[in-house]
């Protein structure tokens, strides 16, 4: 909800700066590098997930203490952090070095990142600065919210108490997508009321990050409003009616009073990779902007195993400074062009930009966040406990307008936090009109189909336009999705591997179609298939290339052939070692 007691903390400094490639490669090679672990994985004990790659066991280090170690230095208490290593090998080797200052610590192995409480900070600066095993060191810092039958005309503002599902045609997606979708969303707040009747058989699994138990309770309201939007029943003859139908919910909570911390959130996006989340929704903005790499990685490892990240642009734009939010300031691509995910601002039941919405070169698209006036925008459901903040107006804000039907509670509110949630939704039907949609592809056709009714093209208020579901839908059937297959052989002469690749043309199916541009590359890993460097990358003809094995660990060499919708085929071309 727009409140300013719930400004957002959540910091993120260049998130793209930790993310699988360096900052300079281009998406195409992100999708090429994600195939190619994506093959690993498969094949390797990890349990399905792909790893964020990182530079090989003795790479060289830094020698200049970072920030956060020189901060450490001067804490000689006790001190939750976060640290990143240079290596997955270096994983255990830190742990134990961890230990031994009389730390528990939890390994979040896909991102390389270990977290702890230490006795003494100073202690830790002492023991670990400086390093070599380890890239960075950051305090586990806080997070808060970024928050700030109905089915009939509101009298007092002349609108369907639902016009943000009629708004993003909501009714068509669900008709193309047969009622709802097999992909499920991870919606990372303040839990869920598990009783409330909208949500009756339509949530999986529930995960509290703090006790790793079951137990979602949602005292603050805004994960149970959030979630109402995306999956509340139609039909039930109670309240509202979500833009998503009938799709499975994993609410996760990440506090149980507005703020948590940013280890919360790496357990929450790992809890819901693990469980087959295709979506993670985020309604969280934030700009105070202390670094933090790991939030980049635990999002960079969400790309890498094909989950779509979606989140609030913030609800900052009637600020004079109108600061960046994170982390959809770094999921939206730059000025419209496509990103790992989607940076969503908010509209007025007239389709303009809500006067608080963030604007800025990464917003990505936009949907209903907002009415004319405070005491509207979107309705949907709360809990059925009060004390949330919805019933506790703070000074200087809006009261909301709160309803109750068959016992159950629901509310207007206002906020990206709001817009994020009917994004995820269309979202996922979108995935179940053509489910081999990649994730980034999800995205793209959300942008390619948005309604724009601000100028043309796009714009740093509302992106691309608002989410249009019945357009999405129909793109989704048309869009190529298939990739071009991978030609080519590698043969081996004494230290030296070559490589060469044969053409290929972009292939597609029958009414689709073809993205064509054709570009080819070469994957090769160091250390048997967990990290990939990219050594050819976006020619346009196919090549041949001399390679020399390096490192005591089998070479994996790996072909690419993608076309101008990312879809990338890949073919192992072969494992050699150095002797």
């Amino acid at each position: 909800m727009r409140r300013p007691v719930l400004a957002i903390l959540l910091c993120a400094a260049p998130l793209l700066m930790a993310a699988p490639a360096p900052a300079s490669q281009r998406l195409v090679e992100r999708q090429a590098v994600r195939e190619a672990l994506r093959l690993e994985a498969r094949s390797a004990a990890t349990g399905g997930v792909a790893a964020l790659p990182l530079p090989a066991a003795g790479a060289p280090a830094a020698s200049v203490a970072s920030a956060g170690e020189l901060e450490l230095a001067e804490i000689a208490g006790p001190v939750r952090v976060l640290i990143g290593v240079r290596s997955h090998a270096d994983l255990p080797g830190v742990a134990g070095a961890l230990e031994q200052l009389g730390a528990r610590p939890e390994a979040f192995e896909p991102l390389g990142v270990l977290a702890a409480r230490v006795p003494s900070g100073a202690a830790l600066a002492a023991a670990l600065g400086g390093d070599p095993r380890v890239a960075y060191i950051e305090r586990d810092s806080e997070l808060q919210l970024a928050a700030d039958p109905f089915d009939t005309v509101d009298p007092l503002i002349g609108l369907k108490y639902t016009w943000y599902y009629d708004e993003v045609r909501a009714g068509e997606a669900l008709a193309a997508a047969g009622g709802g979708s097999r992909r499920s969303i991870a919606v990372m707040d303040t839990g869920l009321d598990v009783g409330h009747p909208e949500f009756a058989g339509r949530i999986t699994r529930t995960f509290d990050t703090a006790t790793r138990g079951s137990d979602v309770t949602d005292a603050v309201g805004h994960g149970t409003f959030v979630t109402g939007l995306i999956a509340a029943i139609d039909g039930n003859g109670i309240g509202i009616k979500g833009v998503a139908g009938n799709t499975r919910v994993l609410a996760v909570r990440g506090s149980s009073d507005g703020g948590f911390m940013v280890t919360d959130l790496l357990r929450g996006i790992d809890f819901a990779i693990r469980r087959g989340a295709d979506i993670i929704n985020l309604s969280l903005a934030g700009g105070e902007n202390p670094e933090t790499p790991t939030i980049a990685r635990a999002l960079a490892v969400a790309f890498l195993n094909d989950v779509l990240p979606v989140a609030a642009s913030g609800n900052k734009g009637d600020t004079a400074s109108n600061p960046l939010q994170y982390p959809a300031a770094v999921l939206g691509g730059r000025r419209g062009k496509p990103g790992i995910g989607l940076s969503v601002a908010a509209t007025k039941p007239d389709g303009q930009p809500a006067a608080f919405s963030t604007h800025n070169k990464f917003v990505s698209l936009a949907a209903p966040g907002a009415g004319f006036e405070c005491t509207s925008g979107v309705l949907s459901t709360l809990p059925a406990a009060g004390g949330t903040i919805w019933d506790v107006v703070e000074p200087g804000t809006c009261p909301s307008r709160l309803f109750t039907d068959g016992g159950a509670r629901f509310g207007y509110g206002e906020g990206t936090s709001f817009a994020a949630p009917i994004v995820s939704g269309i979202a996922a039907l979108t995935w179940q009109v053509e489910p081999r949609l990649a994730s980034e592809q999800v995205a793209e056709v959300l942008l390619l189909s948005a309604r724009q009714t601000l100028g043309t093209g796009w714009n740093r208020y509302t992106g691309w336009g608002i989410v249009d579901g019945q357009k999405a839908a129909e793109l989704a059937r048309a869009y190529d999705v298939v990739p071009p297959r991978v030609k080519g052989r590698a043969s081996r002469s004494g230290q030296l591997v070559t490589v060469r690749l044969r053409p290929t043309k972009d292939r597609t199916e029958r009414g689709r179609e073809l993205a064509g541009h054709v570009t080819y590359g070469l994957l090769v890993s160091r250390d048997g298939g967990r990290d990939f460097d990219v050594l050819v990358s976006r020619r346009k003809r196919p090549f041949r290339t001399a390679v020399a094995l390096r490192g005591t660990r089998a070479n994996v060499f790996v072909a690419t052939a993608c076309d101008g919708n990312g879809n990338c085929g890949v073919k192992r071309l072969g494992r050699f070692r150095r002797g």
